[in-house]
């Protein structure tokens, strides 16, 4: 009998969508060859992939969420609402934190710049909901071996690694597991001439540095701009592309101040539409790979801080799967393989001369070799492959013994997580629509008891 298994997306899954929609989809593709999968994702979302069954509902839709929870056999979720996780915590179905992107960390850069009293209480809410996660999964999965010490060290500060969960596994790869972002099995498409139908001032012969995903305050797309007038003597002339400055719910992320600084510091360098270009908004998911494949090289950097040490950039995955020699800022687990496996070149953060030769190099011979050594890793890095785990987890999963819940602190982690989120809601929104919350949210509690 096969395992019955509920992805959560948070975000809507369809022709636009970015990290959090991607992997949703993605592990629920490479689940669906033997699990029975739904794919529960907001309106408007729009599943292609045959094999799996949508449930339209999102964060908002508790009910919902709680009843399909306690139809199948797993839940994997990257997040929750406080409410239906308590209500699914220990019961019927295995759950499995998808906690790929360490948010503990990054909204330490991400709540940059807002009043104190606004950063306190957004990372309080975080911390809050990731510790619930923590405490009420059978299975928690991340995206790289320093995420899983990140994940191991919080569980075992607050007590939730014990000694039998170390005595039944002392790897505790079966608590706390890896599983990448992925590449697409298919190889990605040919050019199609789309990038420079957009970007008419790019030449038919110049060449193309792209940006492959939004742009975030913790990163840094100003040294690729920088390192632009220091190729400007080369001939060919060497662009950067930015894909996508209008990531799908930008508003929500808090993150659109960060594009709009960028492409400011374009303007005043005198780059913007003439070595610089934006794309206004998001490449469509399975169009993205006929953009890169007109691009030279890719390229990721970002400020030498806590955010890069836990990230997984998936744009530079996006790259490898296109085949594109990549240079990146040292400091992330995906830089590490770069220059570990010669797939490209990574420098010190913020190195703009450095950046510009490594590039050069790139779009010279270097990139050849780059180019082969792609060729060689790329298979190891499909979703296929890094979901492995999760799929053989998945396959087994009612016969696995259960991990038992702490209630007390998927609890205290839950209410915290509204406690937090009041005064934010008093001040965007007002006291009628706090109050309507709190009502609502006490209500679902008492309902789904």
């Amino acid at each position: 009998m096969r395992t019955s298994v509920l992805v959560v997306a948070t975000e809507p899954v369809g022709a636009r969508m970015a990290g959090p929609a991607i992997r949703a989809y993605e592990l629920a593709r490479a689940l669906a060859g033997s699990c029975d999968v739904t794919l529960a994702a907001p309106a408007p979302s729009t599943v292609a992939d045959d094999r799996i069954a949508h449930l339209p509902a999102g964060m908002t839709d508790v009910e919902a969420l709680v009843a399909a929870g306690r139809e199948h056999d797993v839940v994997i979720a990257q997040e929750l609402p406080p409410v239906a996780l308590e209500r699914l915590a220990g019961g019927p179905a295995r759950l499995v934190a998808d906690l790929y992107n360490p948010v503990v960390v990054e909204v330490l850069a991400g709540v940059a710049g807002r009043p104190p009293r606004l950063q306190r209480q957004i990372h309080g809410r975080i911390v809050a909901r990731s510790l619930a996660l923590l405490a009420a999964a059978d299975l928690v999965i991340c995206a790289n071996e320093r995420q899983r010490d990140l994940w191991i060290g919080g569980m075992a500060l607050h007590r939730l690694v014990d000694v039998d969960a170390y005595e039944r596994d002392p790897t505790l790869r079966s608590l706390v597991e890896v599983v990448p972002f992925g590449l697409p099995e298919a190889p990605a498409p040919a050019a199609t001439g789309a990038l420079r139908a957009a970007f008419p001032a790019i030449g038919a012969d110049e060449r193309v540095l792209v940006w492959g995903g939004g742009v975030w305050g913790w990163l840094d797309p100003v040294t690729p701009m920088q390192a632009l007038e220091r190729m400007a003597a080369g001939c060919p002339r060497v662009h950067l592309v930015l894909l996508g400055v209008g990531r799908p719910e930008l508003e929500a992320s808090g993150q659109a101040a960060a594009g709009e600084a960028a492409l400011a510091a374009a303007r005043r360098a005198g780059l913007l539409g003439r070595l610089v270009h934006a794309n206004p908004g998001w490449v469509p998911y399975d169009q993205r790979g006929a953009w890169l494949a007109e691009a030279d090289v890719g390229v990721s950097t970002h400020h030498d801080h806590l955010e890069a040490r836990y990230a997984h950039r998936a744009r530079v995955l996006d790259y490898l799967w296109a085949g594109l020699p990549v240079v990146a800022s040292r400091g992330d687990a995906l830089a590490e393989l770069v220059e570990r496996e010669r797939l490209g070149a990574a420098v010190a953060p913020g190195d703009v001369a450095g950046f510009a030769a490594a590039c050069a190099r790139m779009l010279g011979p270097g990139g050849a070799e780059a180019r082969e050594r792609i060729a060689a890793v790329a298979p190891t890095l499909r979703w296929s492959e890094v979901a492995a785990p999760l799929v053989a987890w998945c396959e087994t999963a009612r016969s696995r013994p259960r991990r038992p819940v702490r209630r007390a602190t998927v609890r205290r982690a839950a209410l915290a997580q509204y406690r937090w989120a009041l005064p934010e809601t008093l001040s965007a929104e007002g006291p009628a629509t706090a109050a309507r919350r709190v009502g609502r949210r006490l209500r679902r509690a008492v309902r789904l008891r």
